[in-house]
């Protein structure tokens, strides 16, 4: 198995043609048989769209499909799920049936670019986001730089010179250090989590800079403009239509908010961990690393370390969207399914939600409850 990154806390062909290139058990049991035909398309009920119970590389249907430590999710216009499949430097490509095909890499751990992206390497990629154009960026933690995957399969590196290190400048002058979240808005400005503790932004014509938090000022918390705020292992990013930045601040337990003006505010959650649900004020959560919006303004967070799926409505309203605290799985009603180590989250155009369920090598998808 794949080394992975580790987060500290207080802590998104032919079927019939697959080719298993490694496979190893975990060293868990499920703790339900798999479901998900039965659960299919059924609101108020959690199913796996793809993936099994064991840590491999195998494109296929549905459950005969394996990964790797799947993390980032992403979905596009006509429903296709895209997943860093991290464990196997890989992204990897789910249609709606839940058909799995290799996107790009897959051929190891490396650096390269090329017009071909099934010949690029990657190293431990993490975010991924699409632009309006179709075109697919990776957050390549291992490299410490952000790829660009082109409709027409070029990989490219688009910022990061590979160093470790915190530079603004013009593409790959600039410098990161462990890339992870990503999230494009409306004019195709990247922002990406710098582990600095930062959020930096990469124009189209690839400019580098940070767009909010002090690298000098280390983690902390703070709310205020730019520079003036403070965040605490920022991980995942989400944009609304407004072009708001949402940020998972992992070990401040916090959902944040970037206006397009660059001030932060926080939307919910407290430093103490907790689960608590209630009013934005009240709700608590335990290291969240994934953040998603829907087009009516719904924030959707996989609250890591309680093993939980949350939804903050557009009214401040923090509730349990899925999962019961338990890390183990279950595929069933959305407040018993039981998921293990979430990570990546994303929210397609009818208000489905996908995460990925790392340890339990699954993309899993969420059907909210009939209205």
């Amino acid at each position: 198995m794949n080394s992975k990154r580790t987060i500290p806390f207080l802590l998104i062909i032919s079927i019939s043609a697959s080719v298993t290139l490694f496979s190893c058990s975990k060293d868990k049991a499920d703790t339900h048989a798999d479901d998900s035909p039965k659960l299919e398309n059924l609101p108020g009920n959690t199913y796996t769209l793809a993936g099994n119970s064991n840590y491999a590389f195998v494109d296929g249907l549905r459950g005969n499909a394996a990964f790797n430590n799947p993390n980032g999710v992403a979905v596009d216009a006509a429903g296709n799920i895209y997943v860093t499949d991290q464990g196997n430097n890989a992204i990897r490509k789910i249609t709606p049936e839940g058909a799995v095909t290799t996107f790009a890499g897959g051929t190891g751990s490396g650096w390269v670019d090329g017009p071909s992206k099934l010949l690029a390497k990657f190293n431990n990629p993490i975010g991924i986001a699409l632009d309006s154009k179709g075109n697919v960026f990776i957050t390549d933690f291992g490299n410490n730089v952000i790829r660009k995957i082109a409709t027409n399969g070029n990989v490219t590196t688009f910022a990061g010179s590979g160093a470790i290190g915190f530079a603004d400048g013009k593409g790959t002058t600039a410098t990161f250090n462990g890339p992870t979240g990503i999230t494009i808005d409306h004019a195709d400005n990247l922002y990406i989590a710098d582990n600095h503790n930062i959020i930096r932004k990469i124009t189209p014509a690839q400019d580098v800079t940070t767009f909010a938090g002090n690298v000098h000022s280390g983690p902390g918390f703070a709310d205020g403009t730019g520079p003036e705020a403070n965040f605490r292992l920022p991980e995942g990013l989400a944009i609304d239509a407004a072009d708001n930045i949402y940020v998972a601040d992992a070990s401040n337990n916090m959902i944040r908010k970037i206006t397009p003006a660059a001030v932060v505010t926080t939307v919910a959650g407290k430093l103490a961990p907790g689960s608590d649900n209630g009013t934005s004020a009240d709700a608590t959560f335990n290291g969240p690393l994934g953040v998603a919006v829907d087009k009516s303004g719904n924030i959707y967070v996989t609250d890591t370390q309680n093993s939980l799926v949350r939804k903050i409505a557009a009214n401040g309203d923090v509730t349990t969207l899925a999962g019961t605290k338990e890390r183990a799985f279950y595929d069933g009603l959305n407040l018993q399914a039981k998921f293990n180590d979430l990570h990546g989250i994303a929210v397609d155009g009818s208000g489905n939600v996908y995460v990925g369920d790392e340890q339990n090598a699954r993309i899993r998808k969420i059907i909210p409850p009939a209205k």
